[in-house]
Order: C-alpha cells, then structure tokens, then sequence
C-alpha cells in the first residue's frame, strides 16, 4: 500500500523545517561563545511578556516535534502544524536575529 502524496510532502516539508529550525537555533548559541561579553550586552528583556512569549512558542513547537517523532511523522495534521509552528519560530528567531543582534548585518 503506497502513502498518498500529501503524506509524503507534509513528511518532507516537516523534517526541512526541523532541520531549518536547529540552524537557526544554534547560530546565536555559536556566536555566544565566540563573543560572550558582546552578546550579554546586546540581549536584555524589559518585561515579562518579552521572555514569556517567545518561551510559549519555542515550547509549542517542541510538543509538537515529541508528538510528531513519537508518531514517527506518521500523522498527516501533526507534520503540518509542526510545519506551521517551525515557521513562526523561523520567522521570530529571523526578526530577533536582526533587531536584536545584528548577526544578518
């Protein structure tokens, strides 16, 4: 029995936007240790909200990533909102990059 297209492109568009996802995690982590005393000054939350959200979103897009590896990105509604979810981490990570640390300068 062959799977149908929409489950074999959620499945690809869902492990390119994990893989995506890690990058752009682990590019300000690189540039932390490279330049710590830079980053310490440049990053700073002047309430509440600006650590809340963030934090919100980066924790919905790792239930989604266990619910998605558990199922083995068997489930067609799971790969999307995965998917979903990884490009407003992207999205918000880009702008965060930009405003924040000028890393894309």
């Amino acid at each position: 029995m062959s799977l149908p297209k929409n489950h074999t492109i959620s499945k690809i568009v869902a492990k390119a936007v994990v893989r995506i996802v890690v990058l752009l995690i682990a590019l300000p982590v690189i540039a932390y240790f490279t330049s710590p005393t830079i980053m310490a000054q440049r990053v700073s939350f002047p309430n509440l909200w600006a650590v809340a959200a963030p934090l919100l979103l980066l924790l919905t897009f790792v239930v989604l990533l266990t619910l998605v590896l558990r199922h083995k990105y068997g489930k067609i509604e799971y790969n999307w909102l995965l998917t979903l979810s990884g490009l407003f981490v992207c999205l918000y990570l880009v702008l965060f990059y930009v405003k924040v640390l000028h890393i894309f300068h």
